[in-house]
Parts: C-alpha cells; sequence; structure tokens
C-alpha cells in the first residue's frame, strides 16, 4: 500500500469531536468591518454531529489568526494562534495575538476539543477588519455646506399690526384686518404653496376670498397648504386678526402681532416667497367682500411694520418649526491605474448619508450612522467598495441628509439640540495588488449640489422627492458637474470618531396592502393590516409633475380618511413628483414613520394593492427567540409587543411616531431583556449605554433622554437607571464581563449623586419627576385614582440601584466599593422600611399594586411580612381590581416575575389573559396590532395617545420565556452556560413551544398536555448544562429521565441535572400552579 493511501486511511479512521464550531462572531457580529476595539472578543456556537448525542462539552480550543486567507488556509496564524487552550470558554474569548494597526485584516477560525478530549475539525473562516484606531489615521477633512438653502419662512417676514400706538407693547382688545396681492405666472404650475402664520392672539386666513384656515397659539405658528386656492394671475391673500383680553394684563400692556409667510415653488424657476411687511393694507373695519381679489384697499392705511422675525416679546416663535432642507449631494472622481486588491471606504455622514460608487448604491443599510449626541459621539461606517472600482476612472458620490443633526424642530415642544448643518468625512483608502496603498479624501476638490431629487427630509414631516430633479450618473465618472458648487471646509462637530459597532437599520419585511378605499374623490386610503415603522413604497405611472402625496398614520376616522390627532404637529407625509416616462417606484431613504394606514392624494388615475407596499425599517438585529401557545390571545399580545420592538429600536429606543420621537430611558430598563429572549440585541444596547456614559454630567447625573434631543434635565432617579439595571441583566443573560467594566463608573457616579444630592437623613429620597407614569389612574373612566408613593418608587430604585453597584464591583474585584454599597443599601433599606412599610397591617404605602411590587421585586420586605405582603398584592388584582393589573411603565417593568417568584403565576398568566380593560386583551379587542401608550388608548385624547408605545408591555415577553415556556438563565453561570428550565403549567394553557438561540446555541422547551400526562421536549444546547424543573407530584410518575441525575422534589416539580441534547420528559402526576 502506498504511503498516501496509509497516511489517508488513517486520518480518515482517527476519531474525532462529536460537535464543531460554527457561527463565529467578533464582538457578537459576523464578518463585522472596521472595528475599533483593539482586543476584540470571539466567540462560536458548538454545532452536534449526532444530533442524538447527549452531553456534549468544550474541553480546549485553538483560535488561528491571519492576515490573510490564504495564511489561514494552510492552518497558520501569523497574527495569532492561541495554541490548544485547556478551557471549556467558547464565548468572549478575547484576542491575544500581536497589536493590531489600523485597516488590519484579520481571517480566522477555531477548532475545539470535546468532553473526550477529541479534536473538531476547523470551522470555516471569519472574518474582521479593524477600523480607523487613531485620531492621527484620519486625513480627511469635513466638507459641507453651511447656511444655505434652509427653507424655513418666517425668517423673512416682519411682525404687523394695524397702525395705532405700539402694539408689540400694547393694543386694543379688538379685531383687524390685513391684506396682500401677488401676481403669479402663468406659465409655471405650482407645485407647493404655504403659508406659515401666527398671531396673537388669533387668526383666519382667507385666500382668493376662500377660508384657508385659522389658529390661536401665536407661540406655535400654523402651516396651511394654500397650493389649490391659488391661481395665475391676481391673487390676494387676507387675515382677520384678533387680540383677546387676558386675564392677567390690561389692554396697555397686552401686545398685539401678526406675521405670515406664503412660499410659493413651481415646476420650474425659483419659488416666489409673499411675506408679512409694510407693503401690506390694514383695516379696523371689515366690508364686504374685503377678502376677495375684486376688492379695492387703496384707502386702507399700510399695515405697521413692528419688527423682524425673533423680535421681542415674541421672540423666534416656533423657531423655524417644520425646518426644511434639502438632501446635499456631494461627488468626486479619481483614478485607480493599477489593480486594486481592497478598496476600504471610511465614511461618517452626518445626520444620515448613502454612499454611492461608480453609479452603485453601496449596501442596503438605511439611516446611517446610528444615533448619538454629536458633540461628543460621531460614528464612522466601514464599507468594503472592492467590487464596484475599476482600473482607470471612478467616481464617488454621497448624498447627505438631516437626521437629527439638523434637527426637525428646535423649539417646539422644547428646547430641541441642534448641532449644525450635514456634512461629511470621507476616507477611501485603495490597497493595490503590488502593496502600494492611495487614499482619497473629503477635501476641497469635491463639488456639491442642494438642486437634487430630496427637496426636504425630516423624521418628523416626512421626505419630499421630485424625481424631474433626478442626475442620472451623477455618481459615475464622467458626468458633467460644471454647475455644482465647490464644497465648504465645514468645522467639525466635536465628537470623538468612533466606528459604528452596532447591526444597521435596514428594511427588513415588505408588507402588502390589506384594504385600499376611496372615501372621498381623489382620496385613497391603504391598510397595511399591521402598524409598523417604516415607509410606503409607490408604484405609478403618470405624467410628469404629478404630485403624489402619502400621509401615514395609525388609524381612520369614522369619514374613512385617516386621523392625524396623534401626530400633533408632525406631518407624517411624503410626496413624490413624477419624472414621467413609464412606471416609477419610489421610497423615502431618510425618514420613516409609525403607520398602518397610508392617505394618498394626488394619484393619477386610481390605486390598487398592486401600487403600494409597506417597508418595515428598524435596527435589523438577529431574531433569536420565538413563542407560541395554545392561548390565541397570548399569542396576539405577544406578537403585538414584537411589533413593539421592532417599531421603537432604531439605533436606539425611541417612540416612532409623532414630533417627540425621543430616546426616552423610562421604559428600556427591563423591556430591554424582554427584548433579549426574541432578539440579540447585545450590540444594540452596548451603544446606547455608550450613549449615556458620554453625556453623565460631571455631578454624575444623567438626563432621562439620551442623546440629548431634548435639552432638559430633571435628574431624575427611576428613568436614568437603566444605567444599572441594563448592565446587571445583560451580564447575567450574554455572560459578558465588559459591559460591567465598561459602565461601572457610571453606574457607581450615577448612584452617589442622588445619596449626596436627594438622600435624607433617613436614606430615602422623595424627588421622583414622573411616578409609575400612565398607571390605571390615569384611565378616563377610572374608579381608583390612587397613584403610588412616588417617593416609595425612588427609594426603593435607589436601594436596586445601591444592590447592582456592589454586585458589579464584586464581579470586577472591587472589595471595597462592595462593601460600601452594601452598608449604603442596608441603611436604605431600614429607611425605606420605618418610612413606607406598616408592620401591624403588612401594608406598604399608597397600597396600590406597584406599592407592594417594587419592594417585593428588589428585596426589601422583611421576610417574615412577605407572604403577608403577596397576599396584599394578590388581594388588589383579584379583588379590588377584579383581575387586573393597575401597575404603570415602571411597575409593569417588575409584576409579572414578582408573581411568579411569590409563587403565583396563575395570577400572572391570569392578567395577561385579561380582555377587558386595562388589559393587553383589552388592547387587542380593539384591533391593536402593537401595545398602546396608554391602557385606553381607544378612548383618550391622541395628543399622548400612542399605538406604539412599548412602555406598557414591560416585562411580559421575558415573562412568556421565562415562566411559560421555563426557559430561564443562571446568574451563578451567566450567558445560559448554565439553564435553569422551569416551565409553569398555568390557567387554560394546553402546549407551549418556546426558544431562544443563545450564546451557546438554541435552548427549546416544548410542552403539551395529552389527557392526564404532561409531555416535554427539552433541547440543551452543547458545552451547557441545565437543571430542569419537570411538574410532577412525585418522581416516579416521570418518564424520560433514565440516565439523568435526580436532585430533589421542589415544589411541584421533579428536579433533575442534565447535559447537552434532547430529552422527552413525560409526567402522569402533575398539577397546574396556583390556588
Amino acid at each position: 500500500m502506498c504511503t498516501q493511501c496509509l497516511i489517508l486511511l488513517l486520518a480518515t479512521a482517527l476519531p474525532s469531536a462529536g460537535m464543531a464550531p460554527d457561527d463565529l462572531r467578533c464582538e457578537y457580529l459576523s464578518d463585522p468591518l472596521g472595528i475599533d476595539v483593539i482586543k476584540p472578543r470571539l466567540s462560536w456556537k458548538l454545532r452536534p454531529t449526532n444530533a442524538a448525542a447527549r452531553g456534549l462539552a468544550q474541553s480546549a480550543y485553538q483560535i488561528l489568526v491571519a492576515g490573510d486567507d490564504e495564511t489561514l488556509a494552510t492552518d497558520k496564524g501569523d497574527l495569532w494562534d492561541s495554541g490548544k487552550v485547556e478551557s471549556d470558554r467558547s464565548i468572549h474569548v478575547e484576542y491575544g495575538g500581536a497589536a493590531l494597526k489600523s485597516h488590519k485584516r484579520c481571517h480566522w477560525k477555531v477548532r475545539v476539543w470535546d468532553e473526550a478530549g477529541q479534536p473538531s475539525a476547523w470551522s470555516k473562516p471569519a472574518l474582521w477588519t479593524m477600523g480607523l484606531l487613531h485620531p492621527a489615521d484620519w486625513k480627511a477633512e469635513w466638507i459641507g455646506l453651511d447656511g444655505e438653502n434652509e427653507l424655513s419662512a418666517l425668517k423673512s417676514a416682519q411682525w404687523v399690526w394695524f397702525p395705532e400706538g405700539n402694539p408689540a407693547v400694547g393694543a386694543p382688545i379688538a379685531t383687524r384686518y390685513f391684506r396682500s396681492t401677488v401676481a403669479l405666472p402663468g406659465d409655471r404650475r405650482i407645485v407647493r404653496a404655504v403659508c406659515t402664520i401666527a398671531a396673537d392672539n388669533e387668526f383666519t386666513l382667507y385666500v382668493n376670498g376662500r377660508k384657508a384656515g385659522a389658529g390661536n397659539n401665536w407661540s406655535l405658528p400654523t402651516e396651511i397648504d394654500a397650493a389649490n386656492l391659488l391661481r395665475p394671475g391676481k391673487n390676494v391673500i387676507a387675515v382677520v386678526g384678533v387680540n383677546t383680553a387676558s386675564p392677567t394684563v390690561t389692554a396697555e400692556h397686552n401686545p398685539a402681532g401678526l406675521i405670515a409667510a406664503l412660499r410659493i415653488e413651481f415646476d420650474k424657476g425659483d419659488p416666489l416667497m409673499v411675506s408679512t411687511d409694510e407693503k401690506w393694507r390694514a383695516s379696523d373695519k371689515a366690508v364686504a367682500a374685503w377678502e376677495t381679489a375684486g376688492f379695492d384697499d387703496a384707502a386702507w392705511p399700510a399695515a405697521k411694520a413692528l419688527g423682524a422675525y425673533g423680535m421681542a416679546p415674541w421672540g423666534e416663535v416656533g423657531a423655524t418649526e417644520h425646518r426644511r432642507l434639502p438632501a446635499r449631494m456631494l461627488r468626486r472622481e479619481f483614478a485607480a491605474e493599477k489593480p486594486v486588491k481592497h478598496a476600504t471606504a471610511s465614511v461618517c455622514g452626518l445626520g444620515f448619508f448613502d454612499l454611492y460608487v461608480n453609479g452603485r448604491l453601496i449596501g442596503d443599510q438605511l439611516m446611517n450612522p446610528a444615533l448619538t449626541g454629536y458633540d461628543r459621539r460621531d460614528l464612522y461606517v466601514t464599507f468594503d467598495v472592492t467590487p464596484e472600482l475599476r482600473r482607470g476612472a471612478n467616481a464617488v458620490g454621497v448624498v447627505l441628509a438631516n437626521g437629527r443633526f439638523f434637527a426637525p424642530r428646535v423649539k417646539y415642544p422644547v428646547p430641541t439640540n441642534t448641532y449644525g448643518y450635514p456634512k461629511l468625512l470621507f476616507q477611501l483608502r485603495l490597497e493595490y495588488a503590488d502593496g502600494s496603498v492611495e487614499t482619497v479624501l473629503s477635501d476641497k476638490n469635491w463639488k456639491q449640489t442642494t438642486d437634487g431629487p430630496v427637496r426636504a427630509n425630516n423624521e418628523y414631516d416626512g421626505e419630499e422627492y421630485d424625481a424631474r430633479k433626478e442626475m442620472p450618473g451623477w455618481s459615475q465618472p464622467g458626468f458633467d458637474d460644471s454647475k455644482w458648487r465647490p464644497v465648504q471646509m465645514v468645522q467639525a462637530p466635536g465628537g470623538a470618531l468612533e466606528a459604528q459597532m452596532i447591526e444597521p437599520i435596514r428594511v427588513t419585511e415588505v408588507l402588502k396592502p390589506v384594504a385600499v378605499t376611496n372615501p372621498r374623490p381623489g382620496v385613497f386610503v391603504v391598510d397595511f393590516g399591521q402598524a409598523f415603522y417604516g415607509v410606503p413604497r409607490l408604484k405609478v405611472h403618470g405624467p410628469a409633475g404629478t404630485r403624489v402625496s402619502m400621509h401615514t398614520t395609525f388609524n381612520v376616522n369614522h369619514d374613512g380618511l385617516v386621523n392625524g390627532a396623534n401626530d400633533r404637529s408632525a406631518r407624517n407625509s411624503d410626496t413624490y413628483t413624477l419624472k414621467g416616462g413609464g412606471e416609477e417606484v419610489w421610497n423615502p431613504r431618510f425618514t420613516g414613520n409609525a403607520t398602518r394606514f397610508v392617505q394618498v392624494e394626488g394619484f393619477p388615475g386610481k390605486p390598487t394593492a398592486e401600487n403600494f407596499e409597506g417597508l418595515v425599517v428598524h435596527t435589523d438585529f438577529e431574531s433569536v427567540g420565538q413563542f407560541v401557545c395554545s392561548n390565541d390571545l397570548i399569542n396576539k399580545i405577544y406578537s403585538n409587543a414584537r411589533w413593539g420592538t421592532r417599531m421603537q429600536n432604531r439605533s436606539v429606543p425611541m417612540e416612532p411616531d409623532r414630533d417627540e420621537r425621543m430616546p426616552w430611558s423610562g421604559h428600556p430598563a427591563k423591556t430591554s431583556e424582554s427584548e433579549g429572549y426574541a432578539f440579540n440585541v447585545a450590540r444594540f444596547y452596548d451603544h446606547f449605554l455608550h450613549n449615556y456614559r458620554v453625556h453623565q454630567a460631571k455631578d454624575g447625573s444623567l438626563q432621562e433622554i439620551l442623546p440629548p434631543y431634548w435639552t432638559f434635565n430633571s435628574k431624575d432617579i427611576v428613568w436614568p437607571s437603566v444605567v444599572t439595571i441594563i448592565p446587571d441583566w445583560y451580564h447575567d443573560f450574554y455572560g459578558d464581563e465588559r459591559i460591567l467594566s465598561d459602565n461601572y463608573e457610571c453606574m457607581k457616579r450615577f448612584t452617589l449623586f442622588h445619596e449626596k444630592t436627594y438622600q435624607k437623613p433617613d436614606y430615602t429620597i422623595d424627588y421622583c419627576n414622573y411616578g409609575d407614569w400612565v398607571d390605571s389612574s390615569w384611565l378616563k373612566d377610572s374608579d381608583d385614582k390612587r397613584t403610588t408613593s412616588r417617593p416609595l418608587i425612588s427609594t426603593a430604585y435607589y436601594y436596586h440601584n445601591c444592590r447592582i453597584v456592589a454586585h458589579a464591583a464584586r464581579l470586577l474585584g472591587k472589595t471595597e466599593d462592595a462593601k460600601t454599597f452594601d452598608a449604603l443599601a442596608e441603611k436604605v433599606k431600614e429607611g425605606f422600611n420605618k418610612r413606607f412599610f406598616n408592620p401591624k397591617t403588612d401594608k406598604y404605602e399608597s397600597e396600590t399594586q406597584a406599592s407592594y411590587v417594587f419592594p417585593l421585586a428588589f428585596g426589601l420586605v422583611p421576610e417574615d411580612h412577605k407572604a403577608a405582603v403577596v397576599a396584599h398584592l394578590v388581594d388588589e388584582i383579584l379583588v379590588r381590581h377584579k383581575g387586573h393589573a393597575s401597575v404603570g411603565l415602571v411597575g409593569m417593568q417588575w409584576f409579572m416575575k414578582v408573581l411568579t417568584d411569590a409563587g403565583r403565576p396563575d395570577v400572572a398568566y391570569a392578567v395577561a389573559a385579561q380582555t377587558t380593560k386595562p388589559s393587553w386583551g383589552y388592547m387587542v379587542s380593539k384591533g391593536a396590532t402593537t401595545v398602546w401608550e396608554r391602557w385606553d388608548t381607544d378612548v383618550q385624547d391622541g395628543g399622548m395617545n400612542g399605538e406604539s408605545q412599548k412602555i406598557l408591555s414591560g416585562n411580559l415577553e421575558a415573562w412568556l420565556y421565562q415562566t411559560l415556556g421555563g426557559i430561564n438563565y443562571d446568574p451563578e453561570h451567566p450567558g445560559f452556560k448554565h439553564i435553569v428550565l422551569h416551565p409553569r403549567p398555568v390557567g387554560d394553557l394546553t402546549f407551549v413551544r418556546c426558544s431562544h438561540r443563545s450564546m451557546y446555541g438554541d435552548i427549546v422547551s416544548d410542552w403539551k398536555v395529552e389527557g392526564a400526562t404532561f409531555h416535554w421536549a427539552v433541547t440543551i444546547p452543547p458545552n451547557t448544562t441545565a437543571t430542569v424543573f419537570v411538574p410532577a407530584k412525585e418522581a416516579k410518575a416521570v418518564r424520560g429521565a433514565e440516565g439523568v441525575k435526580f436532585l430533589r422534589m421542589e415544589g411541584n416539580a421533579a428536579v433533575y441535572e442534565i447535559g447537552s441534547g434532547k430529552y422527552s420528559f413525560a409526567s402522569s402526576s402533575w398539577a397546574r400552579e396556583g390556588k
């Protein structure tokens, strides 16, 4: 036999591991580009080679990292060869090789040894690349266009009034009349005409004798669409202004004024502006037909110009609300004279950007980069553009949109941070096949225009796109950009440049309409059947210049038109102007809205469902959980909560509707844990916490909105406690110690701030800004208006934070800190119970559900009183509230688990399955496809009444997985290294099918009841173990436990210890949980 054949025979005969490494990750991401973690952590899952195998475990690993794939293919690691490391660690293994430099390509693979010492084959190769690690690596300059083409109207206008004294100081309580005329050309078609107008105190606007609109809030100008009221030739703009009496000042100190600007845009040529000034006419008397074009106002005096926009006493009313700014288009050509081996683009385009190379849009990402406070952090995104480059002439193009950098509002409803005009930092590294390197930079050699098709864009008001302004070939070499202007060198935004290490925002699903109605001539309403965050996609044929508008909302009125009450000042409208010449397909790229219904106007002809699609848009985190049970209502509630996660998470947790869309801190604390069961949110919440760290004030306080797009700071303790609560569960859930070390100082300083600032001598804290927000006392028809004591809530959170910081300190080896915070926690606990607990009645102050939930959740209840306190909570639920929860935003984050931990999962299930108000089932009964902002959104005022607020789902999803499915992590063995499987059969449930893909692999819990037998199929991933609680009255009633270790009987369960693999248990004697 030949030697080679013998070697082959021996090799194939050698035993191999019963598992193979798979799904390689670097910092939780698959093949990430441009990271800036100096010592990245590597993880892998282990896939059984035999599906029937049990007890698989890793005993050792070896990692190879090479600078190119050719070297790695020879089983060599020129950057790092870990050698055989005796360890069962398969997650968060820190890179230990040569120091990594900017742009370094790191190809890696891993093999493992199993519990029997047998090696696996090498995994498939994976990749990560390094970004720009040092400020000096950036050679590019910031470019853009500052200050031009902002389409805000009132800056051109003057405050005016009837000429009588000094109206800016005081004017008669009376009605006055104003007129102006404007001649419009007949050879240009009007495509948009909006009048921005305000009066102190009230106004009614007429255009050519027809009422166009009215308003009564001078601090918030009204925008009125006047396009359909104008005509070629002479037009008259007429306003009735009313100065009303004030209960606090006399007439001589009651100012009056009118300010207005009508901007008219045409299909060609420059826009026309009609603004209030001294050329307007005014009168103190109304005569017949005074508001029409035929009236002669020659006898009327000129209006008195009081001063420019921004003058006292009114200031910058509305502060240019509905800020409109066209997208900037920037381009540059360059030559690549040699074959390119690798081409890597590093791009920071603020607020959002799209990148094009040689005419091709790079990637499928939307709304890059992720949201930050731009004076603290500015994220760059890395792209491999090697396939797009060619030898010779090349071109790069970037579209810059506003995002939150150029804020959609700056004053309403509260002062808002705006960071400047859109700007770009761009660096393209060309690594040639011969080893030489060339760099293409953003610099003075670029050109730009604001005359592209994206005429306006902001997330509140929508995107306006004029396809006639498209410029074919603009991002290809040879395009004629002679009419484009040179870029400006602009100031850097001020934040640290960091790599974007979070999954991008993408279109993750496409919805088809379930109905298209026609409630009025020319008005069509598209129903997608599901509330979602995203944009409509339009497919249309029609003549050039046809303007189609799409207004998105959650619901419709009785007349079939959309109901925009919840939008408040947000327009939520996208418009598309056709270029003509065939089918046109368009969707906005730089904005999105929470929507279900789309009201379409201006469509050429009668549309059908084929003309529309709903593009679901959110951070594209991996789906890792599935839950379904025998109760269809519970399944629908779970679906609603899951849709809420998708709607709210767009690089930060943020409302998806109306004119806030702020990253509030209130709900993510434990709701984030729920999201972790359904989606891999590790990178998402690491980014979120990073935003908090860099924005922490010097005194340790934190705002409840971060990034701080709104500027107020209440210094609350409850909502910003996300900085302690999220790292706490995150560490246990993902087995990630770095989340604690990265955030520890922030957690510590935040807790110490409240000790120094708000702690009273008895160690309690009174200040709590929001209380248990939107609890059942908010119900319109509530017969229980009790609210939970705010000092009780804030002190409970103070105690909880002390315990979390102490625990984190112990894990990080900070022994003295642990002692300090343990001691502080004990004093807070003592003070809490002295002030809020009545040991004679076993009741807490307020006697609400939440007043019991917080002490139970945080371990504040004296042990010998716990059963009585639980009984009071259950009584509040079942008796006083007839099986309903009365808690709000913060209470619901702990409510369900408290009941399970107290031995009453049956009560939690009864609440979850409730169908009358207040409940999740009530929402479903009213057609909800997400979780509402209030328990009774259907009857409340629309102003604060969203159908997309995740806040009331609390920790519900985690409860479904943990209690009904039984999948729990073990804090003593973080990351699901050891799993606790403990399903609770409650209520009328006959089956639950539940799975979660942990850092180690898929965990499956699938139980059903057939006759009198409880059947349970379980899957445990390799390299983990589990403690399983099989519902049973006695161990001998359990079948399928052969070969596994029996531990004990506990409650109504037989408890076993098992290794990895698939198991099937059956229990012939068991009981549903509850009383």
